[in-house]
């Protein structure tokens, strides 16, 4: 491995899902032969792993092209290397699938990779679908339809390469007129454009008498009846009417708008102040903001294309696409870069419709918003939250609805755990219901002195204690600091029972009081006794049984002794 200490015009250009290279040249020294003519075809150069810029750290590009050229009387090399994951491209798939059904990307990436120093991962969630006719054609080519088919994007870290859901992310960076924004360029076309699509498939098969479907055609959300650009997409191996339908919709998607883009050329403060590291474009697909209010832009977009110079002290350029202006008309805040201006959506943006203008929010004229995370994973939907009913709706991760608003009767509902401090229905009036984290954890109340209430941290109890308040009087029950229940009255208890029974058990039962009243019949069941200790009586009226007794007795005592 040797070090190029005197590589120059070293420039880094990526396009998200496209090509990934280096150009760079090399002069011809005298004492340099070595490294001079180790720059060849086939071979590898590697950016430093200590390099600033993350995204180029560590990273190797295989030499694909060298020019000599000689400019007076200096010699040079112009070298051209592309990243080592290109090197897929030397790889076939000697196999074929003719159909699989339901599969999710892990498949065709399995089929990939065999056989290959390259290692593959899905992330984000992908929805399962149908394979035709794969294979047979060098993998990096198959790669690249599996990525279209299942409409993700690809990363690269040397030979390991990830299918994801969104390559980038939205980091908060602002390239403004300035500040750091030192060129721009918009260009526009619509040559391409079809807002009116004849779809044909195997045998020229077409849509025409499928349900819904009396013409050859599909229109684009975007048509002007006044000027309509009409084209065609063959698709020779579909011999499915629905499926040919599927692919004539998703193909008008990428062909119907105007093609714009914007050519950046800014200064990348952080290489100057360290302090703008948090504002450094990481990699292509990250979203930016561009301002420039001479010029009347103002708009979020994605790096389709990234150009940077790692060596050189400042200097970067963009290509940024799929973006979104924002106008006075219909401005939107931009929840992502931290704005603090209110969002705001009217029927004016109808323009927006099913488009992602910032990779996080996706407004439908008419049907609503659905806001996803970084792995394009819906978490919030807005309006139409399925087919037919509209309101609100909020998903965990793995795509579960978890808080949402009943279509019928606007109830919110959940299906996980409610976690919160405090929680009261009707909070400005009575009957209520309470639950808090604070002392008094429950309460259920009729009026201002009228509820029950469970008491959390009671200082006689050793438990959280049961109390009823009616007006002045308070009632407790609970488990005092010794271990027993006790019932705590400032008026009467009534204990009654459903089967006209109330059972006491217990080793010990002592029932205390002064007088203690039982009204109705006693009767002591067989073989139990009623033993009464010391000095305690029984009472009939203001007698004791003890004098009733002896009273008795005495009288028989005469009718033996007369």
């Amino acid at each position: 491995m040797h070090y190029l200490p005197t590589a120059a015009e070293v420039t880094v250009k990526e396009s998200l899902n496209g090509p990934f290279y280096v150009t760079f040249t090399y002069p011809k020294l005298p004492d340099d032969k070595e490294r001079y003519d180790a720059i060849i075809e086939r071979n590898e150069v590697r950016f430093p792993s200590d390099l600033s810029d993350v995204g180029l750290a560590g990273q190797v590009f295989v030499i694909k092209r060298v020019d000599e050229e000689r400019r007076g009387l200096r010699i040079y090399k112009r070298v051209e290397a592309h990243h080592v994951a290109f090197e897929l491209n030397r790889y076939y798939l000697d196999d074929y699938v003719d159909f699989t059904a339901n599969v999710s990307p892990t498949y065709q990436l399995g089929l990939i990779g065999n056989n290959t120093p390259f290692a593959f991962a899905v992330e984000g969630s992908f929805n399962s679908t149908d394979v035709f006719e794969f294979g047979e054609k060098r993998k990096h080519e198959l790669l690249n339809e599996v990525r279209t088919l299942y409409n993700g994007d690809l990363s690269y870290d040397n030979t390991s390469i990830t299918l994801t859901t969104r390559k980038g992310a939205n980091n908060g960076v602002v390239i403004r007129y300035r500040k750091n924004l030192t060129g721009i360029v918009r260009k526009s076309h619509d040559m391409e454009r079809i807002t009116r699509l004849y779809g044909y498939g195997k045998n020229g098969l077409t849509i025409e008498g499928l349900p819904g479907h009396s013409v050859k055609y599909i229109d684009s959300q975007y048509i002007d009846v006044n000027h309509i650009f009409e084209g065609s997409i063959d698709f020779p191996e579909i011999e499915d009417q629905s499926r040919l339908l599927a692919e004539m919709q998703r193909y008008i998607t990428t062909v119907e708008l105007p093609k714009v883009s914007y050519e950046i050329d800014f200064v990348e403060l952080e290489k100057v102040d360290a302090e703008f590291q948090s504002e450094a474009i990481r990699e292509v697909g990250d979203t930016i903001t561009v301002i420039d209010e001479s010029m009347g832009y103002r708009f979020d977009a994605r790096i389709m294309e990234y150009e940077r110079y790692p060596f050189e002290p400042k200097r970067g350029r963009v290509v940024l696409a799929n973006f979104r202006e924002m106008k006075t008309s219909d401005y939107i805040f931009q929840a992502t870069v931290g704005s603090r201006k209110a969002m705001v959506y009217t029927s004016e943006n109808a323009v927006l419709k099913g488009i992602k203008y910032d990779d996080s929010i996706t407004l439908v004229d008419g049907l609503g918003m659905a806001v996803s995370d970084e792995l394009n994973r819906v978490r919030v939907r807005l309006g139409q939250v399925e087919p037919g009913n509209y309101g609100f709706a909020a998903y965990n991760k793995a795509g579960k609805k978890t808080l949402w608003l009943d279509a019928d009767t606007g109830d919110a509902q959940f299906s996980g755990n409610i976690i919160a401090s405090n929680f009261r229905t009707n909070p400005t009036g009575f009957p209520f219901v309470e639950l808090s984290s604070d002392t008094n954890v429950f309460r259920a109340a009729k009026s201002e002195t009228s509820y029950i209430e469970i008491e959390a941290n009671p200082t006689s109890y050793a438990s959280p204690i049961l109390k009823h308040i009616s007006g002045s009087t308070a009632v407790y029950s609970g488990i005092q600091s010794g271990g027993y229940f006790t019932l705590v009255s400032g008026g009467d208890y009534d204990i009654g029972a459903n089967d006209g029974a109330v059972r006491i058990n217990g080793g010990n039962v002592q029932i205390t009081g002064s007088p203690i009243t039982l009204i109705g019949n006693v009767q002591l069941l067989s073989p139990y006794n009623l033993t009464l200790p010391g000095v305690s009586n029984i009472f009939f009226g203001t007698m004791s049984l003890g004098s009733i007794l002896s009273g008795i007795y005495s009288r028989l005592s005469a009718l033996e002794n007369p």
